[in-house]
């Protein structure tokens, strides 16, 4: 796809990177970060989406629980857990369990400002979190800029490179993720922190043009991209922010996110004092792909 420009306002993906950087370093946190105790706590990872271009009704969250601190090994699943979710309407969802630890439906088709309530029972507690889904801009086009090797880039190849415009006169908050032949090629180690979340303050109501979610990814020729933009709330942005920034241990999940061992929003009901990890989010994504020309 081409990338187009026309008589748009320029706002390069570096600077948009050092400008969501630097907003967030100047914003209160509300998320906490602990160190596990020896007793497993459960770690919740899900959000209920909305694909802008394809809205379909599969959801999915994967529960599983925390190993110690310095065990570099897959994250146990949380299995037997009972999950529900429920719309802002009252009706409510079943989440069985797929395979251990994952649990998903084909059933809801989310929609963007409705209020979801989620609800789970494990290990004798339940658990409750609620998120709002808010709407995304659309990516306008996804193309490929081929950089050469230079002071400031160490492997020259395309990159995948997006332009959307910011909506005005509201608060947005984003979360990237950038898939190369279906592998997330993104690592949540702290320098993403800076361009794989921001907030719009510094360019509200812009034209992005020319964004890289990860400018150190060379992308082959032929090969296939996928660049998947997410709306956040504040809440969802102060987490995904410090999951980068504190490069938490885990592997495998499917929202690309590893489990850690930071506060989010999944409250214990029956004991307060040992809440979950992880978060649980609603979010409206705006998907675009495309191929790596050849040379």
């Amino acid at each position: 796809m081409g990338g187009g420009g026309g008589d748009r306002v320029m706002t390069p993906g570096r600077l948009l990177a050092v400008a969501g950087g630097l907003a967030a370093a100047g914003c209160e946190r509300v998320v906490d970060v602990d160190i596990p105790d020896p007793v497993p706590r459960l770690v919740v990872e899900g959000r209920i989406e909305r694909v802008k271009e394809a809205p379909g009704g599969r959801q999915r969250i994967r529960l599983s629980t925390t190993a110690g601190f310095f065990d570099s090994r897959s994250a146990p699943p949380a299995t037997d857990a009972i999950v529900t979710v429920v719309d802002g309407g009252g009706r409510a969802y079943s989440f069985p369990e797929i395979e251990p630890g994952l649990y998903g439906t084909e059933h809801l088709v989310a929609r963007v400002g409705e209020t979801y309530t989620l609800f789970l029972e494990y290990g004798g507690d339940m658990y409750e979190a609620s998120a709002r889904l808010r709407a995304v801009p659309a990516i306008d086009s996804l193309y490929f800029v081929f950089e050469e090797e230079s002071l400031f880039i160490d492997v020259e190849g395309f990159r995948a490179t997006i332009n959307y415009a910011d909506p005005a006169g509201v608060p947005n908050y984003y979360l990237w993720e950038q898939f190369v032949e279906g592998v997330n090629e993104i690592p949540p180690d702290p320098g993403n922190a800076f361009n794989l979340v921001s907030r719009d303050d510094l360019y509200d109501g812009q034209n992005v043009i020319g964004f890289q979610p990860d400018d150190e990814i060379a992308i082959a020729p032929g090969a296939h991209a996928e660049i998947r933009q997410i709306s956040l709330s504040k809440l969802g942005y102060d987490y995904y922010y410090a999951l980068f920034e504190q490069n938490a241990l885990g592997v495998g999940n499917p929202f690309s996110i590893p489990p850690a061992t930071i506060r989010g929003n999944v409250a214990n009901l029956d004991r307060p004092h040992r809440f979950a990890f992880g978060f649980f989010g609603a979010s409206e994504v705006s998907v675009a792909e495309g191929v790596a020309p050849a040379r």
